[in-house]
């Protein structure tokens, strides 16, 4: 009889010891989340700070770039001084009393500018109506 009690006691003992198992594999299992997580997290990130990246790249003006036809014989090329916007230019290009408005549209449309600032030392084509 002392034997049975014995061995129950070590039952006990062996049950104690197989759930310190258990908090080990959650642990371990805790600490691969975490990782999964922070890879995630860094994945996220890099994949924000790319489309950013793209985003000001398109964004950047191409006032004399590539894509501008070379200028006719009948239109006529300027350089902008410091200071100069579309609408000054478009004023003193104003002959015939035309809009303002459409002449700034057409020098956008003709030099292919997305926005309507200027650089000094940038070119410009004028059209010819």
């Amino acid at each position: 009889m002392i034997t049975m009690i014995s061995s129950y006691t070590d039952h006990t003992n062996y049950r104690a010891a197989g759930t310190g198992g258990t908090k080990q594999k959650k642990q371990k299992k805790k600490k691969e989340r975490n990782v999964e997580l922070l890879m995630l997290r860094l994945a996220t990130a890099s994949l924000l700070f790319m489309l950013l990246f793209v985003g000001f790249a398109w964004m950047k003006s191409s006032a004399s770039g590539d894509a501008v036809a070379l200028p006719t014989a009948e239109e006529r090329v300027i350089v902008v001084s410091s200071g100069d916007t579309l609408w000054s230019i478009a004023s003193s290009l104003n002959i015939e009393n035309d809009d303002v408005r459409r002449i700034v549209y057409d020098l956008k449309e003709r030099n292919d500018l997305r926005s309507s600032m200027l650089q000094s030392g940038q070119t410009l084509i004028i059209p010819n109506k």
